[in-house]
């Protein structure tokens, strides 16, 4: 199973305690799948469309919660959300019962929904939590955190994406939005607000798998670093010395280490006899023992002597 389903099954079964939080997640999942339509007798069946069961059993609860609505599920053998067939929640609204449609703001037939959610049903922080729930679990997705972070929400609606990307900006989740052929696309890519995000939707499971990864893929990184650092220096250290040892050996063999002083002279030998010894190695072997500026300071120095000498060919 993906992540992305490990997450929306894991949403798909918390259940809001407060009727408020019920119906902001109801009028998230209207928003993006949901319609209704007259029935020829006077009465509007109420229709909402879900990708898997669980989502599918999600919806006929919180109809039957907020609105005390009898549901139906049928499955529909259609290709739809890369699935081979998709779910449909229906619920018969009598006449009596038709401000249902009004407060979740869904399209009759063809009418025109607002250009906006029911703004009353998105005034609390934890209204605002079930929506955004709903909104993902209807069209959310979001990768494995052992591969490149992403996650990201689909809609048809400009509107609707305007007001998606508002509601995560309230909880500082910095959603981008681009155009991918005939849909919007609002996306996350730091890891940080991804897992911010899934607390704020209420995913705890699935945080703590992300964090756990994050964790190990931060480490790995920092390991990597450090090698690739250190390995650098190391380079470098063998560079200068295979440089300083050729340079004190054409020295030895023109002119002999005699000339120089004998401070220069016991570094120049000390060079010599241990060519993979460190700037700090060496000093500590030195009499007295120097630091590694010191050992550094001075090699600078013995390399310049050797340059400056008349007649000394580099």
């Amino acid at each position: 199973m993906s992540f992305s389903n490990e997450v929306k099954n894991e949403l798909a079964r918390i259940i809001p305690e407060k009727e408020c939080c019920i119906k902001a997640e109801l009028s998230a999942f209207m928003a993006v799948n949901g319609t209704a339509s007259e029935t020829g007798g006077g009465d509007i069946l109420l229709r909402a469309v879900a990708e898997n069961a669980v989502t599918a059993r999600k919806i006929y609860r919180l109809l039957k919660e907020a609105y005390q609505l009898q549901a139906a599920v049928k499955i529909i053998k259609q290709r739809r959300f890369n699935k081979q067939h998709i779910y449909e929640v229906e619920s018969c609204l009598e006449s009596d019962k038709l401000w249902i449609i009004r407060e979740l703001n869904v399209a009759l037939d063809q009418g025109k929904r607002k250009a906006e959610s029911n703004r009353a049903l998105l005034k609390k922080g934890c209204c605002r939590r079930a929506y955004l729930r709903g909104i993902f679990l209807s069209r959310g997705s979001v990768n494995r955190p052992e591969l490149d972070y992403h996650l990201e929400i689909v809609v048809h609606e400009r509107w609707l994406a305007g007001e998606i990307q508002e509601l995560m900006d309230k909880f500082d989740l910095e959603a981008r939005g681009i155009e991918r052929k005939n849909y919007l696309v609002l996306y996350i890519k730091e890891s940080e607000k991804i897992a911010d995000f899934l607390r704020v939707v209420g995913a705890s499971k699935a945080l703590l798998d992300f964090e756990n990864v994050r964790i190990i893929k931060s480490m790995r990184n920092e390991v990597n670093r450090q090698v690739n650092c250190e390995t650098a220096n190391m380079g470098k250290t063998i560079d200068a010395s295979l440089r300083q040892i050729e340079l004190i050996n054409r020295l030895a063999d023109s002119n002999g280490l005699e000339i120089l002083p004998p401070q220069l002279r016991e570094l120049a030998i000390a060079r010599s006899t241990y060519p993979d010894y460190t700037l700090k190695e060496l000093g500590a072997i030195m009499n007295p023992p120097l630091s590694k500026s010191g050992v550094a300071y001075r090699m600078r120095k013995l390399e310049k002597y050797i340059e400056d000498i008349p007649d000394y060919e580099i």
